[in-house]
């Protein structure tokens, strides 16, 4: 038979000179200080192409719903899951709510999906804050807490519920 070794002691890691930063308690997510000593690894040029991208197709995005406009039948396809189902999904009439929201008709926009027009105001204090954080060259955001992502996907399950709610037609896309 062949020599059976025993295990040996396991391996002791030696202390790290730099310590990685406790989590500081966000509101809705995880900061982390950064580390002593740390930079940015690109200049600000190139930290910007990744926001100002977005933020170009955010603009083209507005501006083929502005042209195309999804409130005309015909222009663009129906949602699958209304047409498989007959049931309204979370996201049906969110294209129109967009493109009432690009014309400037806030009002007309909560009635075809009220869910998408408080998204997109929390999209565009994300967009705002990211940009920030990449202009000055901040370290990116740790994790989102898991009570923030549960209440995102119980808001969305209790509106997909209710919207479907035979004679509460406020809810559905008009």
């Amino acid at each position: 038979m062949a020599d059976v070794k025993a295990p040996g002691p396991a391996a002791v890691r030696a202390p790290s000179a730099v310590c990685s930063p406790a989590p500081r308690q966000g509101w809705f997510l995880q900061h982390t200080d950064p580390i002593p000593g740390w930079r940015p690894m690109h200049g600000r040029l190139r930290r910007m192409i990744a926001p100002v991208t977005f933020g170009f197709a955010a603009v083209g995005v507005g501006v083929l719903l502005h042209a195309v406009d999804p409130r005309e039948p015909g222009n663009y396809p129906t949602c699958p899951f209304l047409w498989l189902t007959g049931l309204y999904c979370p996201g049906c009439g969110a294209m129109r709510a967009s493109a009432s929201v690009v014309d400037g008709d806030v009002s007309g926009a909560f009635g075809f999906n009220p869910l998408v027009v408080i998204a997109l105001v929390g999209l565009v204090v994300m967009f705002a804050l990211w940009t920030r954080r990449q202009w000055q060259g901040r370290p990116k955001l740790s994790i989102t807490r898991p009570w923030v992502t549960t209440a995102l996907t119980v808001i969305t399950v209790v509106f997909w519920v209710a919207r479907n709610v035979p004679g509460w037609t406020w809810l559905s896309p008009a």
